[in-house]
């Protein structure tokens, strides 16, 4: 089955494999946020030695999720506007990208302590949510082409009796 029209079907896990990849990486990274940006005392968090890989490794997969964006506004964004199917969350996962690009460079080159913390905060929120929207965005979608591929069975199985009968009568 064909996950996104317009691109090959290596395409789509690709974007889902980056998106898995980014998220989690995010999310190991956020335990070492909360204590060193908010001062809160945590249980847990990466060490010294595993902060540095993770975060090249966050750092890398993001900048992918961003191509794929970029590869995905030519045809997929573009067909989903027009169409309105599943628009909302869309462009809501569009502008989540944009934040989270945007709040990534914060992190780097902001020199407040008060600029880096809410860059801090913006991103990993955003990141929550761009999981949990893009996960929506996916299961309905696949919804949506279900209900398209049931009024095609519907539309061609109504026609059908409708030849049957052609061919009894000549």
């Amino acid at each position: 089955m064909k996950k996104l029209n317009g691109y090959p079907n290596w395409f789509f896990w690709l974007l889902i494999f980056t998106s898995v990849l980014t998220l989690a990486t995010g999310v190991l990274m956020i335990p070492g946020a909360l204590e060193f940006k908010l001062q809160w005392e945590v249980d847990w968090r990466l060490s010294g030695e595993q902060r540095l890989p993770m975060v090249m490794l966050h750092v890398l997969s993001g900048w992918l999720l961003l191509m794929i964006l970029g590869a995905l506004w030519q045809v997929h964004l573009r067909a989903g506007w027009r169409q309105r199917k599943n628009h909302l969350s869309g462009i809501t996962l569009a502008l989540c990208l944009c934040v989270l690009a945007v709040t990534g460079i914060g992190l780097y080159y902001l020199g407040s302590e008060l600029g880096q913390t809410i860059s801090s905060v913006t991103h990993s929120g955003t990141g929550i949510l761009f999981g949990l929207i893009i996960g929506w965005h996916i299961w309905h979608g696949g919804q949506i082409r279900m209900d398209k591929r049931r009024k095609q069975s519907v539309r061609l199985n109504s026609l059908q009796p409708g030849l049957v009968a052609k061919t009894d009568a000549a």
